[in-house]
């Protein structure tokens, strides 16, 4: 597979093209983002390689802002920190290597976290979803819970589900790398 130059993304940019993360969230999830880079030692401009159908693909995730104490005992529940900075990095990867962008959240039980529409939808056919995203974010990867296992069990789960493409993202925090499929 072969390597791609690096592009910037900026956490920043969470409420650009992405509808299902309103302009009052967009802080809220770069904060999580922030605080689950840092408690892995990185800081902003960090590189991320995202695996993905054709190639490895290297994004330098930058934001504005320190992580403050504050900051830290705000998010101190690092496995929650954990599953919303691995869905905002998800949706900013989707919105960067695919057609689509996240449009909703799906409920608790859907056995996905969001549904797709392309980035150029029509606002008229907007309830109409046309992929599925499932994420999962793992602060350090071990032995007993990597990246290629959560793919394996979620491909797995998601087997016959719908007739709708599906894409998995997993997101780790401390090498910091991803790996994205579409089933």
């Amino acid at each position: 597979m072969g390597l791609n130059a690096v592009k910037k993304i900026f956490l920043e940019s969470l409420g650009d093209g992405i509808p299902v993360i309103p302009d009052e969230a967009v802080g809220f999830y770069k904060q999580n983002c922030m605080v689950c880079f840092h408690s892995q030692g990185h800081v902003s401009g960090v590189k991320l390689v995202t695996y993905y159908r054709d190639g490895n693909h290297i994004f330098e995730v930058c934001w504005l802002g320190n992580v403050t104490n504050q900051l830290i005992r705000a998010y101190a529940e690092l496995r929650r920190a954990t599953d919303y900075a691995a869905c905002a990095i998800a949706l900013l990867l989707i919105r960067e290597l695919t057609e689509f962008t996240g449009i909703e959240q799906s409920c608790i039980g859907s056995t996905i976290d969001y549904y797709l529409v392309p980035q150029d939808r029509d606002d008229i056919l907007l309830f109409n979803h046309a992929a599925r995203l499932e994420v999962s974010g793992i602060l350090k990867e071990n032995e007993n819970n990597t990246v290629d296992n959560r793919i394996a069990a979620k491909i797995r789960r998601l087997k016959g589900e719908s007739s709708l493409p599906a894409f998995i993202v997993i997101v780790e925090f401390s090498k910091p790398w991803s790996k994205m499929v579409e089933r």
